[in-house]
């Protein structure tokens, strides 16, 4: 073990001399270009800030060239294959992740220890936690894809000097570790091309919507329902007015909250749950004033005649039914009708239009199911067409 361990220093000591590693590997360098082999192992992605605009991940990062100068023949020193150095005591190449999110640095440390074989090829493991910059898309929240860049560069030198190659299409990811809120769909690796010099990894993540879906937009779908029952309410009840209000107020405040955890940008798209939201506070409005304009038909004096126009609209919401006054019979008068006389009276009373008959509570009645009605199709119909743009 004292004799492997001397033969090691040994062998440090005599590669190191002369050796000046702010000089890159090359016999000629006017014919010689340097080819460094770069992999990515991609271990968890720690975070996405929407509202930032920045991803974190970890993974190891494996960069491999073959530097001339630390050759040596195994017999000379009992059969040693394999040595180490300090990242700092040979040249490294001055690698920088170019779209950091926070300050553009080296990557690796001075003391990161580094293997180097007797054939010369130099072995670089490095551990990385990368933040890099990444505009989020967020059309289709909470059912949206992400897909963000990272590009690792040579600092200080050009494609005559060196070449970054990959050998593997997509980064390993054998001991990835999932993450809460993002699945991993896809991810890509590859160097670029002249003259461009550089090596880009490519990461394809969806959102887990199952949180999102239940406590932001199932409640919102269901309180946009429950505007309808307020056209339910009885009028002499006094509480239409406050209800609608208080509907209004809920979704207002959905809206809020969803604005506070979205990026505040309009590229390429505003958040489709956004729109739906506007929608609903714009159908919440319509329906206060809707609520409010009905109860003037309930409050009118009952001396005041209804419009011709009016009770034949309020006549389409009950084809068969009597408008006419009904003058009490005596107590002693007994009235019986047979079916052939009721139909003779539904025929006659169809055919009626003496207007001065329909009362403005009816009127009231029938312009609250109308509007019930209405509303009701026009929430479904918006629900219903923003939830198959999330699914598609």
């Amino acid at each position: 073990m004292t004799g492997n361990s001397t033969y090691k220093t040994n062998l440090n000591a005599e590669l190191l001399n002369d050796y000046n590693p702010s000089v890159h590997p090359g016999r000629d360098y006017q014919r010689q270009v340097l080819y460094i082999n770069i992999t990515f192992a991609l271990t968890k992605i720690q975070s996405f800030d929407e509202l930032a605009s920045s991803l974190t991940i970890t993974g190891n990062l494996k960069v491999t060239w073959i530097d001339e100068r630390l050759l040596w023949r195994p017999q000379a020193y009992t059969k040693l294959k394999t040595t180490h150095f300090k990242q700092k005591e040979i040249w490294i190449p001055p690698l920088v992740l170019s779209n950091s999110y926070h300050n553009i640095d080296l990557i690796g440390e001075g003391d990161m220890p580094v293997m180097v074989t007797h054939r010369g090829e130099v072995q670089w493991f490095l551990p990385l936690k990368l933040s890099s910059s990444c505009d989020a898309d967020v059309t289709y929240y909470p059912n949206d894809e992400q897909i963000c860049s990272l590009e690792i560069l040579p600092w200080g030198y050009t494609q005559e000097h060196i070449q970054m190659t990959n050998f593997t299409s997509a980064p390993t990811a054998n001991e990835f570790v999932e993450n809460p809120i993002w699945d991993l769909i896809d991810t890509s690796q590859h160097s670029f091309k002249a003259p461009k010099l550089g090596f880009e990894l490519t990461f394809t993540f969806k959102r887990k919507p199952l949180f999102f879906m239940v406590n932001f937009i199932m409640p919102t779908i269901l309180m946009s329902f429950t505007n309808m029952l307020v056209f339910l309410l009885p009028a002499e009840s006094g509480e239409r007015v406050g209800f609608s209000i208080t509907v209004l107020l809920a979704i207002a405040v959905f809206l809020s909250t969803i604005t506070t955890i979205l990026p505040q940008t309009s590229t390429p798209q505003m958040a489709l749950l956004c729109y739906l939201l506007v929608t609903h506070i714009g159908q919440s409005l319509l329906i206060m004033l809707c609520t409010i304009f009905g109860l003037r038909f309930y409050l009118r004096p009952t001396e005041e005649p209804v419009p011709r126009w009016i009770a034949r609209l309020a006549s389409l919401s009950s084809a068969c039914e009597t408008f006419s006054i009904v003058h009490p019979e005596p107590e002693n008068t007994i009235s019986v009708l047979t079916s052939e006389d009721t139909e003779d009276v539904c025929k006659e009373n169809g055919n009626k239009t003496n207007d001065n008959v329909v009362s403005w509570q009816r009127v009231g009645r029938a312009f609250d199911n109308a509007c019930c009605v209405f509303f009701t199709v026009t929430s479904v119909t918006c629900n219903a067409a923003f939830l198959v743009v999330m699914s598609s």
